[in-house]
């Protein structure tokens, strides 16, 4: 039902604001209506230690400002110290080489950007968003992007997909199917502190004073981390400390997000290994096929349907003999051929019934065929007792890392938007307020407009794209 999010919602904001006022009375937390912070200061001798590693930590910070906002932060750094030719030039470098980084990690990713239906023709210049503002722009051209798509739906009378929604653990997100496990809320909750704790260890290092560290709860859930640096102190520092300060969270969350990349990719991996390790000879036996358990006539997706090619030639319960002539056995034979070539045409061998039948199919947009297939269990195996738990430890494990994965890309992207209270919203005031001087106005009112105009972009691009979660 269309109510079903929004009572939700309300529920948990209820419940959220009894939690916060139990903790305000009882803990003596710091509470803003459903918002709690509960104060420590036990990390700073952990931050003081780390922040040692000088040279390291101020790579480290500038490369997070050259991922964080591109082009811009090598002109910032090192054009304007230049004549106009020489400064033009090491732009267009570091334009195009960033511009190329992204589109190789689209390549290598199995191109989640350059075949996202949303982007679709808008590949170059989101490439192109990324070279100049690094993931600032990168964000700012995706919240234009769907925002453009919702309003363009609405207009045919279509309801799109939102652009942002509130991740609540086992709450399906509104218009879109996917509903975060449980344990998202983990993964989260260590990403916060990697973020914050990296925003404490750059702020001894330049040597801020920090008042206090600690967890924010949104109710009894945590939503994040913080680290309260003395902010008189830091307004009156210099600009390149308080930008490697500001980076050096994202940036941590970006290398926890490779890290848990890295660790997914080798778990997956060795995931074939490691069971017939343990249970040799299992793998082999524990599955006799893979049939068709059903077929759909189409798919449906931010109100636009695509057609299934499958619909009208396969048939539920054909069983899957091969994918281009390769024989599928189990489901991870089956996702290995499936992701081979990802758009491609494949050729189908089936058994129906005794019967042979071939079949050549191209997906459609969406990469999909429109069959659903489940694995044929082989009934005369027993199963060794322990193996259920071993199934059940090593999906928790890499479903885990791939959250892990996904959240850490979302909370650095986001907090690179140039708008407060992100660290990309104190970043652009810094950065971007020399590029403003034709507007004739002293330092500290040029960085209120740029703040003011991001506010003004971003708030708007974000109401845009939360429109389908209510209406």
């Amino acid at each position: 039902m269309a109510l079903d999010f929004p009572i939700l919602l309300a529920a948990f904001l209820l419940v959220s604001f009894v939690v916060a006022q139990l903790l305000k009375r009882f803990a003596k937390a710091d509470t803003y209506a459903i918002v709690s912070l509960i104060r420590t200061r036990k990390p700073v001798p952990f931050f003081d230690s780390m922040a040692k590693h000088t040279k390291l930590l101020d790579t480290f910070a500038f490369l997070g400002l050259v991922l964080g906002f591109g082009s811009l932060t090598i002109d910032y750094y090192y054009g304007r110290k230049m004549d106009v030719w020489k400064r033009a030039l090491l732009f267009l470098l570091s334009f195009c080489g960033l511009s190329l980084f992204l589109a190789l990690i689209d390549h290598v990713l199995g191109n989640p950007f350059s075949k996202n239906l949303l982007v679709g023709a808008a590949y170059p210049f989101l490439v192109a968003s990324f070279g100049l503002l690094g993931f600032a722009g990168f964000a700012l051209f995706s919240l234009l992007l769907q925002a453009i798509d919702i309003v363009g739906k609405y207009l045919l009378g279509i309801r799109g997909c939102p652009g942002i929604a509130p991740l609540i653990p086992g709450v399906e997100i509104p218009r879109v199917p996917v509903t975060p496990p449980l344990h998202a809320w983990l993964s989260l909750l260590i990403i916060l502190l990697v973020h914050e704790g990296m925003h404490g260890i750059l702020g001894r290092r330049h040597g801020f004073e920090i008042k206090s560290t600690g967890i924010i709860l949104l109710g009894f859930l945590p939503i994040g981390a913080f680290v309260e640096p003395d902010e008189a102190k830091l307004k009156r520092a210099n600009e390149e400390k308080v930008l490697s300060f500001l980076a050096a969270g994202p940036m941590a969350n970006l290398t926890l997000m490779l890290l848990a990349g890295l660790l997914l990719f080798a778990g997956v991996g060795a995931s074939n290994a490691l069971t017939e390790t343990l249970y040799p000879g299992l793998q082999a036996q524990i599955f006799s096929g893979v049939k068709v358990v059903k077929v759909t006539e189409s798919t449906s997706l931010c109100g636009i349907t695509y057609p299934s090619p499958a619909h009208g030639i396969f048939m539920e319960g054909d069983i899957l003999e091969n994918i281009n002539g390769l024989a599928v056995t189990s489901p991870q034979s089956l996702l290995i051929e499936l992701q081979k070539d990802r758009g491609s045409e494949k050729t189908f061998e089936l058994d129906r019934n005794g019967t042979a039948v071939n079949a050549t199919l191209r997906p459609n947009a969406m990469g999909q065929f429109g069959f659903v297939l489940a694995p044929i269990r082989n009934e005369n195996l027993v199963l060794p007792e322990s193996y259920a738990n071993y199934v059940f430890a090593t999906y928790f494990a890499l479903d885990f890392l791939y959250w892990l994965l996904l959240l850490n890309f979302l909370v650095a992207v986001i907090n690179f938007l140039p708008m407060n209270p992100f660290d990309g919203g104190r970043i652009a005031m810094l950065m971007l307020t020399p590029y403003f001087g034709f507007l004739g106005k002293p330092k500290e009112e040029t960085q209120r407009f740029v703040a003011k105009l991001f506010v003004m972009i971003i708030v708007t691009l974000l109401v845009v794209n939360a429109l389908p979660l209510f209406f």
